[in-house]
């Protein structure tokens, strides 16, 4: 699948206003993602970026943490940069995570939540590669394979278009991690499902996220209330006892440590 890039920057933007308010999924993460920090680090980081910073909700739970560290809360959506509360010790920037405006070298912690998968994912490991500190860590998260396959099958049924987006198993995200000389990685995975009055509910909460789809040969037009009817009955099947409809996000953790005696070497992966 071939992700438009800034057809992905330009919902983000548009997403800032109301992106606390629907992004459920994305604070259940983040909470998970820092306990696995906390008791993965051996001692406290000086500098962290939060990669894919949204509104900037992960910064004070890292400060929590680690009340003497500088955060740099980069996200490429600048309405999203210019939500996050003012802290001395949190600096905001917009970056775009396939070329990070860091100095190499210069980070013990790359923290990213729920980012990588609308990235090119090589490039944007490379680029955290460069910007840590020998030894230093990155934790992330993603979406998996299997993330939203009730809307997936229910679409399928309807046409072969790509409705929904598809993400980079955990497997694959971990071997392609160890082939561009990460050490002591660590992906797996675990399953969240969320619930809805209808299917246009879920719809909408993706899009008041900036998540919807942005495969370049999706169907750009609105769907009319035809298909919608058509979504619905194929969607029966999913359907839960008290008549919700269930999302299933695939939540991929990714840790891995950059070697001591990294050589630098910037190769060129074909996945």
């Amino acid at each position: 699948m071939s992700l438009e890039h800034h057809q992905i920057k330009a919902a983000f933007d548009k997403a800032a206003t109301q992106y606390e308010q629907h992004a459920v999924l994305q604070k259940e993460a983040m909470s998970r993602l820092v306990e696995r920090v906390q008791f993965d680090l051996k001692k406290p980081p000086n500098q962290i970026l939060d990669l894919g910073c949204g509104t900037g909700w992960a910064s004070q739970s890292l400060l929590d943490l680690y009340p003497q560290s500088q955060i740099i809360a980069a996200d490429f959506a600048e309405s999203m940069v210019n939500a996050v509360p003012k802290h001395p010790q949190v600096t905001p920037r917009v970056t775009d995570a396939h070329c990070l405006d860091v100095h190499a070298s210069s980070l013990d912690l790359v923290f990213s939540n729920m980012m990588i998968q609308w990235c090119d994912t090589q490039t944007a490991l490379e680029e955290i590669k460069r910007a840590l500190k020998p030894t230093g860590l990155v934790h992330l998260t993603s979406m998996g394979e299997h993330t939203l396959h009730e809307l997936k099958s229910a679409w399928a049924s309807i046409d072969e278009l790509p409705h929904v987006n598809d993400f980079m198993p955990a497997a694959e995200l971990a071997d392609l991690t160890l082939r561009m000389g990460y050490e002591d990685v660590i992906a797996d995975s675990e399953f969240i499902t969320m619930t809805y009055a209808n299917v246009v509910d879920l719809m909408r909460d993706l899009k008041n996220i900036g998540a919807h789809n942005t495969d370049h040969q999706r169907n750009k037009g609105l769907t009319s209330p035809k298909v919608l009817k058509q979504l619905d009955a194929a969607y029966q099947q999913f359907r839960t006892v008290d008549g919700l409809y269930p999302a299933t996000y695939e939540l991929v953790y990714l840790r891995a440590r950059k070697p001591e005696a990294d050589q630098g070497l910037n190769l060129k992966i074909k996945t």
